[in-house]
């Protein structure tokens, strides 16, 4: 039997993907966050879209230069990435006092950050404002993938251990691919 819930409770759509997202001041300043609002919404071009408070850091870094990275960490960055998402870049330097190393990107001048499954290069081609947030839509420029956990389907999810947000310090990972029958 189903059971009514408020409508404001997003987090039954939850556990989600949750992400490392870098981006630069135009200054040169860099930032980082947590955040488990991105998904994928075109394959040609490859386009994504990234949900971000209209009040943080990130925001105000991606609107002056209009390019990020989306980190995709693993279930060993699981104390990294909460403290990503507890902490604000106007306080702190997230990046040093979290310990992160970055590295150069291919296409756009904001890096993405070593240790992690992959990256992706993006660049901002339209803004939506949405509440109290904006949906940054970005078309993604360069993908770099750790190798040995990225096969013909994807991820490899009994090495890649992807971390899923299921709810404030809550995070899990997927086991298993299952291949439907055609």
């Amino acid at each position: 039997m189903y059971k009514s819930i408020d409508p404001s409770e997003y987090h039954v759509l939850h556990p989600r993907p949750v992400y490392l997202v870098v981006s630069r001041s135009s200054s040169g300043l860099l930032n980082v966050m947590s955040a488990s609002w991105v998904t994928p919404v075109s394959d040609e071009p490859f386009l994504i879209a990234l949900s971000i408070w209209k009040g943080s850091l990130t925001y105000q870094y991606i609107r002056e230069t209009g390019e990020f990275t989306i980190n995709i960490p693993s279930d060993k960055h699981v104390d990294l990435v909460y403290r990503a998402g507890s902490v604000s870049g106007r306080e702190v330097d997230k990046i040093a006092q979290l310990g992160l190393k970055t590295v150069k990107s291919s296409v756009i001048e904001t890096p993405g950050l070593e240790d992690m499954l992959g990256f992706l290069e993006c660049k901002v081609v339209k803004e939506v404002e949405v509440g109290e947030s904006s949906l940054f839509i970005a078309e993604v420029k360069a993908i770099h993938v750790m190798g040995e956990v990225y096969t013909k389907y994807g991820w490899d999810l009994y090495k890649a251990k992807i971390l899923l947000h299921h709810c404030g310090r809550g995070f899990t990972t997927p086991s298993r691919l299952l291949l439907a029958q055609r």
